[in-house]
């Protein structure tokens, strides 16, 4: 979506310079800017280590049907580094601190890492 912004905003300062620019290009921009949407991805770390292997996930994809969705029976990422280094922020560091899994042994479910994407 950025570069296609990008290449939107050279050719508008390319019509400008030559005095062909028009309210209708401007409104293109517009209109990209818009339509921007939000993909929210959980990753479930086991430890608060962004380098640990993941557990679990989902995936929230604006574009597609509401039931969350796992992208395969692979993790879409080796690591919540991994996705940062793909372009995935993270909005949501774990908080263990806040779960008493005491009597669980899958307690890496804890280290949930929230991270967005605008796509």
């Amino acid at each position: 979506m950025k570069s296609a912004i990008k290449e939107w905003l050279n050719d508008c300062t390319e019509k400008l310079n030559a005095g062909e620019l028009t309210a209708e290009d401007l409104h293109g921009i517009k209109a990209a800017l818009n339509s921007e949407k939000q993909s929210v991805l959980y990753l479930y770390s086991k430890s608060t280590n962004l380098r640990s292997p993941l557990g679990a996930w989902a995936l929230y994809d604006p574009t597609a049907p509401d039931d969350p969705a796992l992208p395969s029976q692979d993790p879409p990422y080796g690591s919540v580094l991994d996705a940062v280094r793909d372009g995935w922020r993270i909005v949501q560091f774990p908080r263990p601190e806040l779960h008493n899994f005491s009597e669980v042994e899958n307690a890496y479910l804890s280290f949930e890492f929230i991270l967005e994407k605008i796509v």
